[in-house]
C-alpha cells in the first residue's frame, strides 16, 4: 500500500476513534501526528517543514488529549481504566495493526495511538523456527461446537499473534476449567489479555491434564482440540460467564454485579430469545462502555432549558442528565420511567439513584428497549435499525457489531 493510501486508512480510523470518544462523552483535542521516515523524507525533499520528524520508526501515530467534565470543568484524563474502551476500540478497527499505548506492558502511554507496519506474511502464519503443532490439535470436525472456531480470531501461544481479546478469552476459559477441577493451576490467571509465562504455563497444563495431548505445544488454535475442550464449559444460555465473554472489557466485579439485574430485565421486558438477548447485550455494551459507565460523563448543563425533554425548572439539565445502561435523559423520561415502575416519587427526589441502583440502571435500558419496539427489530436481526433508534444515527456501529458477533457466537446463532 502506498504512503498516501496508508495514511488515509490511518486517519480514517483516527476519525472513527474521535467519533467514538464523543459518543462516550469525552472532549477531544489534537496532540501530535507523527510521520513515517519515508513520508518525512518526501516532505523534506519537496521543501516542506522539517519540524515534524517521526519519533516512531516506520510507524504512523497520533497523540490525542481526552477531557472529562467534572464539576463543570474539563479535566485532562490519563486514567487507563477510563480510557480503556477507546484503546480497545482503536485496536478492533485493525487487529494486529492498530496499537494503543495504554496496553503496552512496560510503559503506559494512554494518549498514544499508532499503526504498526504491515507484515509481509499473514500474522497467523507459523514461524519457521517453531515446532510443528501437535497432531492432535486439528481443525474441528463438522460435528463439534462451532464456538471453538469463532470465539478467538487467531492462535494464542508463544510466537503467535496473541490479540488482546483472544488472550483474554483463553484466560477466562482456562480459569473456568481449572475452577471446575479440569486441571490444576497454582492460582487463577489475571484476565488482562496479556500473554505471558503464567498464561503459557496454564495452557501447557491444560493440554496435558484436560486435553490429553502427549506432546503439549502451548498453543490454542481456533477450532483446535484445546479450544474445543475449553468451550465445553461455555454456556449457550445467558449467565455471568456468557456476559463476561461478550463484554471482554468489562471488569470482573462489574460483570458479577450486573449479571442478575440484566437477567431480571430480560424477563420483565420479554427479551426472551437468544437473538433478542444478543442484540440487547450488544447495545448496552456499547452504550455503557462495556459496563463501565452508568452515568453520563458530561455535567448535563447542555440539557438545561430543554423543554422537549421536560426540563422546565432551573437545574433540570444537570439533575436529569443521562443515567442507566441506555441513558435516561430529561425530567419527562425520568417521570415516565418512575411511573412505570411505581417509583416515580423516589426517582424524582433523587435522580442519581438511576445510576446507583442496579435494578434501575439496567431497568432504564429495558424500559427504553420495550418502549421503542426494539424486540421486533431484534427479531429481524436489524442492528442498524436498533442503533438508529437508540443513538439517532450509527455512531459506534463497528463496536456494536463486534459485540453482537461475539454474543451470537456464544448463543450458538452463527
Amino acid at each position: 500500500m502506498g504512503l498516501v493510501a496508508e495514511q488515509d486508512h490511518f486517519l480514517t480510523d483516527v476519525a472513527r476513534l474521535v467519533a467514538y470518544a464523543k459518543d462516550l462523552g469525552f472532549t477531544v483535542t489534537g496532540g501530535e501526528l507523527y510521520r513515517t521516515p519515508q513520508q518525512q523524507a518526501i516532505y523534506m525533499r519537496e521543501g516542506r517543514s522539517r519540524t515534524l520528524a517521526s519519533q516512531h520508526l516506520r510507524r504512523l501515530a497520533v497523540d490525542l488529549n481526552f477531557f472529562v467534565s467534572r464539576g463543570g470543568r474539563l479535566e485532562l484524563c490519563y486514567d487507563r481504566a477510563i480510557l480503556q474502551p477507546l484503546g480497545d476500540y482503536w485496536e478492533s478497527l485493525a487487529p494486529g495493526l492498530n496499537r494503543w499505548g495504554g496496553n503496552w506492558t512496560t510503559f503506559k502511554d494512554t494518549p498514544h495511538f499508532e499503526r504498526r507496519p504491515r507484515r509481509s506474511v499473514p500474522e497467523t502464519a507459523q514461524p519457521a523456527d517453531t515446532p510443528t503443532q501437535a497432531a492432535a490439535e486439528v481443525t474441528a470436525s463438522s460435528g463439534t461446537d462451532p464456538r471453538a472456531s469463532r470465539l478467538i480470531a487467531a492462535p494464542v501461544g508463544s510466537k503467535r499473534p496473541n490479540h488482546r481479546d483472544d488472550v483474554k478469552t483463553i484466560q477466562i476459559l482456562l480459569n473456568a476449567l481449572a475452577s471446575g477441577n479440569g486441571f490444576r493451576m497454582p492460582e487463577a490467571l489475571k484476565a488482562d489479555g496479556i500473554f505471558g509465562p503464567m498464561t503459557q504455563a496454564a495452557i501447557l497444563s491444560c493440554q496435558h491434564s484436560a486435553v490429553g495431548l502427549s506432546a503439549p505445544d502451548g498453543v490454542v488454535d481456533p477450532g483446535g482440540r484445546t479450544m474445543r475442550v475449553l468451550c465445553r464449559l461455555v454456556p449457550s444460555a445467558y449467565g455471568e460467564m456468557l456476559l463476561q465473554l461478550v463484554m471482554l472489557n468489562a471488569a470482573e466485579a462489574d460483570v458479577a454485579r450486573f449479571a442478575a439485574p440484566i437477567s431480571a430485565a430480560f424477563k420483565r421486558y420479554e427479551i426472551d430469545t437468544a437473538l433478542r438477548q444478543a442484540h440487547f447485550l450488544a447495545q448496552i455494551g456499547h452504550e455503557s462502555g462495556e459496563l463501565r459507565f452508568s452515568e453520563e460523563i458530561a455535567s448535563g448543563s447542555a440539557y438545561e432549558g430543554r423543554t422537549d425533554l421536560g426540563n422546565v425548572e432551573h437545574g433540570d439539565g444537570a439533575r436529569f442528565k443521562g443515567r442507566g445502561l441506555i441513558q435516561l435523559t430529561g425530567r419527562y423520561n425520568y417521570t415516565k420511567f418512575g411511573a412505570a415502575l411505581g417509583r416515580e416519587e423516589e426517582i424524582l427526589a433523587d435522580p442519581a439513584v438511576v445510576a446507583t441502583d442496579l435494578a434501575l440502571c439496567v431497568g432504564a435500558a429495558g424500559w427504553y428497549w420495550d418502549g421503542h419496539g426494539l424486540n421486533a427489530l431484534a427479531d429481524d436481526d436489524d442492528i442498524r435499525g436498533i442503533t438508529r433508534r437508540i443513538n439517532g444515527g450509527y455512531n459506534g456501529i463497528a463496536h456494536r457489531q463486534a459485540l453482537l458477533g461475539r454474543a451470537k457466537a456464544l448463543y450458538g446463532l452463527i
